[in-house]
């Protein structure tokens, strides 16, 4: 009779699956203790046969315990290896069933068994990943959020959700160990039972997230704010106007804004998305996802990612979704608020943001409270913290607006601990790549608009893999903690400024650009363009191009970066093979040897990608600069030249650790150049190999990592000293050294648009402040003393001689000199 009904459900299985698709990987741990044990005990959040059958499917197909199987368990030889969290509800009972009895048999077994144990397995299976939404009747009806499933909403819920059903199995939780400590079988078996319902109640919100407010109840619920009432009466006075036109002008300022989930928009645009990303890439791939799965369990998430690129939104948003998460409230900017697009984004999490607020008084205050209320809610949040794309590859400095106004939010209302989520964005192939060149040459940014967007999808394709690699959390309780102790004893309002957040969101802020640093992809695109770039012709011989990238890969593994550094897989000529795939590289055959390099285009373009991975090696690369040049340095002054150095390129490249650390790693860097036969030491002093050798052309080409940079640093500060000390604003020096730097640029047949990025001018200076090397008079003019001469001097330690002597022709700087001389010896 029992193996009738086995095979009668088993046919009901096959027909069910029909219909049932999964739409995630349904384990994300270590089978191999399922298997090994002797007793797995499964627990369903809700008792169902469908959900017994899916489990049952999904079980056989990992070669895992079954339900056809029966607990070899005294007085529970009848039952199948599953209970659920909450029985289904007899017709003739009032209340619903506990699950507390049976887990009392299994804490009875195992009472008379000391030697053995029972592994619960948590399964969490949802029809449909929508959340629930206030004032929707169907939706609640249809949602897996609904608590009372009766047998006709289960089929309805099959039918119309069973194509995107959600199934995973939890990390398995020793029964043993989780009641040894309450001695009460009866106390045990509940304490059991509120670990399980803690648990699911944090797994749906992780991966469903909260109920969803109807975007008219939220804005309504907005504008009744204490805040938002007091604000709106300011407008109405400030602008003469009457109240209700201050009222509606607010609640158009919320009607922009807010974001309009909808469940059945994420569902096509997954659709959607899943046949993009199998057109025009060739992977997407996510390191580091699994904290944040433990993370959004009970955390009020924040996703800060690097902003590469307007595919960040979609491909970020679209990996949560299929590794089990619920999908983030996006900050998008108003440039992306088109008629159509806008609607659907909005849709699919987007809710807009303005550039800038411009004092907008009344805006601010309602964009405040939206935020207040995204958090308190519970819902995740993604924005960028860079506020725009990064047009030149690197990181860009922060805009800290919406990171204040969360830690404002937070000071409010600190129930649910919030952590921010550094999210390192890599691409292979950037979509806007030329757009991005053309506005760094100076062209204006032109507005996207649908008919644009249309065009381009059109002829997407070959953009390699993308890589998503998630870095390490950062809790802000912690960072409060840390910053000012006694925060939690204050109670805050929406319009406290306490007079310590503007630092602690700006150190915040910085914390939160070297995480996303140091979670990078190195992969076979940039490792070829950081090597390319490096030599002066863009092109290169086939076998110091192999030991090149040789010798990249083997810093990293040798002295990583970071541990949430990602490295590609394969050797050097799978890195080349995989480039000349791309288009990345051109192969030049020669009888002598093969060359490879770029042409003319690819050339500037690669620039961009050089420098998404540029921090990871500007260490090793200003030691190798420092020890290029031939003469010879012992480590102390080895030391001295790092700490001299570091901190203008830590600012540039956000990097991780100080220069009293940089420079505390100097022997661990020798020691690792030293393995690779790149250097020597004689005595106390450190040598680069022979010249002409291949191991000195390796080290210069991992020192020319660096030159540009120390380049545009030496030539700023040759046009200040040209200028004069006291005769020149900041203002005037970003200029000059930016035009400089454009004509040093062309005389030098350079290529590189992102060499003469104003805003690198602009944060050097800044730097150079800080560091007390300039200061500025009551006049405005930039003053300094006879130091800052003499470490241009110097340089010629550091730079090549003909990078030097290019820098003081163009500036004048050795005119002056020359003429300074020639002066003193009419004197003498």
């Amino acid at each position: 009779m029992r193996s009738l009904f086995d095979l009668i459900g088993r046919f009901a299985q096959t027909i069910l699956f029909w219909w049932v698709r999964l739409d995630n990987k349904p384990a994300k741990i270590d089978l191999e203790p399922l298997k090994q044990a002797r007793t797995v005990v499964y627990v369903l959040e809700q008792q169902s046969t469908a959900d017994a059958m899916v489990l049952d499917r999904q079980c056989r197909q990992l070669g895992l315990p079954d339900l056809s199987q029966r607990l070899e368990l005294q007085g529970l030889e009848k039952r199948r290896p599953f209970i659920a969290l909450h029985p289904r509800r007899s017709v003739l009972r009032r209340r619903r069933s506990s699950i507390t009895p049976m887990i009392a048999k299994l804490l009875d077994h195992l009472s008379d068994h000391p030697d053995e144990d029972i592994l619960l397995v948590p399964v969490a299976l949802y029809w449909g990943r929508g959340p629930r939404k206030s004032n929707s009747l169907l939706k609640a009806l249809l949602s897996s959020n609904w608590n009372v499933i009766g047998r006709f909403q289960k089929l309805l819920t099959i039918l119309f959700n069973g194509r995107n059903t959600f199934f995973e199995l939890n990390e398995p939780i020793s029964l043993r160990r989780l009641a040894e400590d309450e001695p009460e079988p009866n106390l045990a078996a509940r304490k059991v039972a509120r670990v399980l319902r803690i648990h699911f109640r944090r797994v749906r919100t992780a991966v469903i997230g909260p109920d969803l407010s109807h975007r008219r109840v939220l804005i309504s619920q907005l504008l009744h704010t204490e805040a938002v009432r007091k604000a709106i009466e300011q407008h109405a006075a400030s602008k003469k106007i009457p109240l209700e036109k201050a009222q509606k002008q607010a609640a158009k300022h919320a009607t922009d804004i807010a974001a309009d989930v909808s469940y059945n928009v994420i569902r096509v645009l997954d659709l959607i998305l899943s046949w993009l990303w199998n057109r025009i890439y060739n992977g997407v791939e996510v390191s580091g996802i699994e904290p944040v799965r433990e993370l959004a369990r009970d955390h009020a998430i924040v996703y800060v990612p690097c902003h590469r690129s307007h595919m960040d939104y979609l491909l970020l948003s679209y990996s949560l979704y299929y590794q089990g998460l619920n999908v983030p409230h996006i900050a998008a900017g108003e440039n992306l608020n088109m008629p159509v697009v806008g609607s659907i984004l909005r849709r699919g999490g987007a809710f807009f943001i303005r550039r800038r607020f411009g004092g907008d008084k009344l805006y601010t205050a309602v964009f405040n409270e939206y935020i207040h209320s995204v958090f308190t809610r519970g819902y995740p949040v993604e924005y960028f913290i860079e506020g725009g794309r990064s047009r030149t590859g690197r990181m860009r400095h922060p805009a800290t607006g919406t990171l204040a106004m969360t830690v404002r939010s937070h000071l409010r209302d600190y129930t649910r601990p919030v952590v921010f989520i550094p999210v390192y964005i890599g691409y292979e192939k950037v979509l806007e790549s030329r757009s991005y060149l053309g506005e760094l040459r100076g062209k204006e940014k032109k507005k996207e608009n649908l008919f644009d967007l249309v065009k381009t999808v059109r002829r997407l394709k070959n953009y390699g893999h993308v890589y998503l690699n998630f870095g390490q959390p950062m809790a802000l309780n912690h960072l409060l903690d840390e910053h000012n102790p006694d925060w939690r004893n204050h109670q805050y309002s929406a319009d406290d400024k306490p007079g310590w957040l503007v630092p602690f969101v700006d150190n915040l802020a910085r914390q939160v650009c070297t995480r996303i640093n140091q979670a990078a992809a190195l992969n076979p695109v940039n490792l070829v363009a950081l090597t390319l770039l490096a030599t002066s012709h863009r092109a290169i011989d086939g076998a110091l191009l192999r030991k090149q990238l040789t010798l990249l890969g083997a810093l990293q593994q040798h002295h990583p970066y970071s541990p949430f550094i990602t490295l590609p897989e394969g050797n050097a000529d799978d890195w080349i093979e995989y480039a000349l795939a791309m288009g990345t590289l051109r192969h030049i055959p020669q009888k002598l040897g093969d060359l490879y390099g770029f042409d003319s285009q690819n050339a500037v373009l690669m620039a961009y990608y050089r420098n998404n991975i540029q921090h990871i090696y500007a260490l090793p690369a200003l030691i190798a600069a420092l020890l290029g040049q031939g003469q010879g340095i012992d480590e102390t002054a080895l030391k001295e030249g790092v700490k001299l150095i570091y901190p203008y390129v830590r600012t540039e490249l956000f990097l991780d650790i100080s220069a009293e650390e940089a420079a505390d790693s100097v022997p661990t860097w020798l020691a690792c150049l030293a393995k690779q036969q790149l250097i020597f030491q004689d005595k106390e002093r450190w040598y680069a190999a022979d010249k002409g050798s291949a191991n000195r052309l390796q080290l210069e080409l991992l020192a020319a990592i660096m030159l540009p940079t120390l380049e545009r640093y030496l030539l700023t500060l040759a046009v200040l000293i040209r200028l004069g000390s006291a005769k020149a604003s900041t203002k005037e020096l970003e200029n000059q050294s930016q035009q400089m730097a454009q004509r040093l640029s062309v005389l030098n047949g350079l290529d590189a648009p992102e060499f003469f990025d104003k805003a690198l001018f602009k944060y050097f200076i800044q730097t150079l402040k800080q560091q007390g090397v300039i200061s500025v008079n009551a006049d405005s003019c930039i003053v300094f003393d006879d130091r800052l001469p003499r470490v241009v001097r110097a340089s010629d330690q550091v730079v090549p001689a003909e990078v030097l002597y290019n820098i003081m022709q163009v500036t004048g700087l050795g005119e002056a000199n020359h003429d300074a001389s020639d002066n003193t010896d009419r004197n003498a």
